[in-house]
């Protein structure tokens, strides 16, 4: 048999407080037949979660608290309702792709991550253009000169990919998403490519450090002559949300999409 995890951000009013209503509550319902979290918060804390507990296969849903609310499952006057439903089998699930991210000092020293959204490489100190070299399967393919480089996930194609001109593609194609960010050359434009590409980029002459963005969350100085590889993971982000709400739904109703 399994068990109930809640997981939230403290940092949002009665999180705490819900959560031990929760897990209260949850000892006088069926209990599950397998490990599952649920998730208080908003798309950030839905993100942190993802790397927290994809690793060890453990479905999770969100209960929305923040603004958006994009990947969360329902919000919080539904809570008990959509548990009771799950315990009983009543719910859709879906497996995310994820990210491999390896970064790779030019001293040799290398650090790896996981991402569920995406992984941004850009200027860290002042706004000024950095140049990148991007290769693809070991190909070079261009040096580009822009204010970043964005490498997405279909999930994360609803958030910094889109609002950098990136395409929306549905959250359960497993497909890389090469993004330029303000690229300066009308040449550039966005790249979707297979979940079996392995994308390269390699920091060029630039004198200010570089900062690598997973995520959003975690963030890594680089310098000349380091490079990041980045690939669809074998991990993949099991997500819960309601029967009845559907994928395009949920992006006409958050983001307005065709209306």
């Amino acid at each position: 048999m399994g068990k109930i995890i809640v997981a939230f951000n403290e940092k949002k009013p009665n999180a705490a407080k819900m959560a031990k209503q929760i897990l209260e509550k949850a000892k006088k319902m069926k209990q599950p037949d397998r490990d599952f979290a649920v998730v208080l918060g908003g798309d950030g804390m839905m993100i942190k979660a993802a790397r927290r507990f994809a690793p060890r296969g453990i479905p999770f849903l969100g209960i929305n608290l923040g603004r958006l609310g994009f990947l969360s499952g329902t919000d919080h006057k539904n809570i008990f309702s959509f548990i009771k439903n799950i315990l009983h089998g009543r719910y859709r699930a879906e497996e995310r792709a994820m990210l491999d991210v390896e970064m790779i000092k030019k001293s040799g020293r290398s650090a790896k991550f996981i991402a569920l959204n995406d992984v941004a490489l850009k200027n860290g100190s002042v706004v000024r253009v950095i140049d990148l070299k991007l290769r693809i399967n070991g190909e070079l393919i261009s040096e580009i000169t822009s204010d970043g480089l964005l490498i997405s996930t279909p999930t994360g194609s609803t958030a910094y990919c889109l609002a950098a001109g990136g395409p929306i593609v549905h959250p359960l194609a497993e497909v890389l998403i090469v993004v330029p960010v303000s690229p300066h050359s009308l040449a550039y434009r966005p790249l979707v490519l297979s979940n079996k590409d392995t994308v390269e980029i390699e920091v060029s002459d630039n004198d200010n450090p570089i900062v690598l963005s997973v995520d959003g969350q975690l963030h890594r100085f680089l310098r000349s002559g380091d490079k990041v590889k980045i690939k669809i993971s074998g991990i993949k982000a099991k997500l819960i949300f309601q029967e009845k709400n559907g994928y395009y739904e949920v992006l006409k109703e958050k983001f307005g999409w065709g209306k």
